[in-house]
């Protein structure tokens, strides 16, 4: 399954790249995600929790940061993980690269390739819905995002720390109910925008 989504952020092209490629700071911004071990350079291991309803999905799982081009401010991270409950597994490839907006502000655009094996494979089948859901998670990672960068470099540290180190993986699963609400809201909205 292709994805693709673009985010702002409010920092120059210089100040993002290194932003983004600090994997530890930015993992508590990702809704649901949850960094448990830096592994080696630009390797990493992490859980990460979906709530669907009545259905709670926890895929353990590492992650790599491969092609990392600084001149053309390109990378690609490759993720894999397996559900606690063997219920199936899921890895992307997520190639994103960063370009100036007109206003100096840097526009991160992602390439994602998604592929579901087992049980939870079902979920791949409504494809419009999984875009919609999509878009809604990068949209809550770049808010939280954005909001970490307001703080103070110092607070963001310890914010980060505390997030990754101290809370339950309940509290960091995603809302399916929530997600879904939003995801069909915004489908509707589209198509009643087309048809007018």
């Amino acid at each position: 399954m292709k994805l693709n989504n673009s985010f702002d952020i409010a920092r120059s092209p210089e100040e993002a790249w290194q932003i983004l490629l600090d994997v530890p700071r930015i993992a508590p911004c990702l809704p649901g995600a949850e960094l448990t071990e830096t592994v080696g350079e630009n390797q990493y291991k992490g859980n990460a929790s979906v709530k669907l309803g009545p259905v709670q999905l926890k895929f353990a799982g590492e992650a790599e940061l491969t092609e990392v081009n600084p001149e053309e401010r390109t990378a690609r991270l490759k993720a894999k993980g397996n559900d606690s409950k063997g219920r199936g597994s899921a890895n992307a490839t997520v190639a994103f690269e960063l370009t100036e907006t007109e206003t100096g502000t840097t526009r991160v655009n992602l390439d994602t390739d998604l592929n579901l094996a087992g049980s939870i494979a079902q979920y791949g089948r409504a494809t419009g819905l999984i875009e919609e859901i999509a878009r809604q998670l990068v949209s809550d990672f770049a808010g939280n995002l954005s909001k970490q960068l307001e703080q103070p470099q110092d607070q963001t540290a310890d914010t980060a720390e505390q997030q990754t180190t101290e809370l339950p993986a309940a509290s960091t699963s995603v809302s399916g109910f929530s997600l879904l609400f939003r995801a069909i809201a915004a489908m509707f909205r589209r198509m009643f925008s087309r048809a007018h």
